[in-house]
């Protein structure tokens, strides 16, 4: 099937869904998108999506994706397990892969599913937020697994080429263990820069008038939604924890190096990364990423 012939059903349309939704619109035969809150389906009506508040397993569509929350999806393919939907492809774009690939492997041998992951986004959540340009020149990672088809895989990649990214296919477990560094620390190092600038600004609130542009750009993932980010640590648990163990390490270094008063040291320590950092040029596509 060929994606200019499908019907698409988009589960969830907060800001990747609704994204996705306003991008491929015109490239399909017809979209729908199913929500549970009733502003977000009054916001893409209004946008011009096609709106219903069905059971996503009683969708009339060929391809149905899941673009809500992780635990979310897992609680839908559970469902989907003894009431499976008769699509073409199953498709999600959670930001964790393994529990999802997982339930995707208990699913009944006639359903299709293709793990996904776009690399973008932003801090801010919700339909309002939502672009079609959001995947633009971003890497979208996607999970193959036993339930995938050829055919399913291939119109998989339409999808993705549709939305203007590239595919990059991956085993889940390798997919979290990369990510857990990549994405999920700097949200976490976000979150402890905020803690640590609240502790001083509770003392002394002229903090706050001080921060400029390096403090906004570090700090911008603190701001991402709390729901999100909770089921994506939680579902990756054990990578992050490796993840964060590595960074505190890094950070015990820096502080034992200023203790230690070197100069050359501390040069020397610094230095890898800068250089590293300035050669990097957009390598995933969108700097939008989180």
């Amino acid at each position: 099937m060929d994606l200019e012939d499908a019907r698409l059903t988009i589960v969830g349309l907060g800001l990747m869904g609704g994204s996705m939704a306003l991008a491929l619109r015109p490239r399909c035969r017809e979209l729908v998108g199913i929500d549970s809150n009733p502003e977000t389906l009054e916001l893409a009506r209004r946008a011009g999506i096609t709106t219903q508040e069905s059971d996503p397993a009683q969708a009339h569509t060929d391809v149905l994706v899941l673009a809500t929350p992780v635990k979310e999806t897992l609680r839908l393919l559970e469902a989907f397990r003894s009431d499976p939907p008769a699509v073409h492809l199953l498709m999600d774009i959670g930001s964790t892969k393994r529990q999802i690939v997982d339930a995707m492997e208990m699913l009944p041998s006639r359903v299709a599913a293709v793990g996904g992951h776009p690399l973008c986004g932003k801090e801010r959540a919700g339909f309002a937020e939502a672009e079609a340009e959001l995947f633009f020149g971003s890497l979208f990672v996607l999970t193959p697994c036993s339930r995938t088809t050829p055919s399913s895989l291939a119109l998989a990649e339409q999808i993705v080429g549709a939305l203007g990214a590239s595919v990059r296919q991956m085993e889940a477990a390798r997919h979290d263990r990369l990510v857990a560094t990549a994405s999920h620390l700097p949200y976490l190092l976000a979150t402890a820069l905020m803690r640590s600038a609240e502790s001083v600004g509770g003392k002394d609130p002229e903090l706050w008038d001080l921060v400029s542009s390096g403090f906004l750009s570090t700090s911008r993932l603190g701001a991402s939604d709390l729901t999100m980010m909770v089921d994506i640590l939680t579902t990756n648990q054990d990578n992050v924890q490796e993840a964060l163990a590595l960074a505190q390490s890094e950070l015990e270094q820096l502080r034992e190096l200023l203790v230690g008063g070197e100069i050359g040291r501390l040069r020397d320590y610094l230095e890898p990364s800068q250089l590293r950092r300035a050669s990097m040029k957009n390598p995933g596509g969108s700097t939008r990423g989180a």
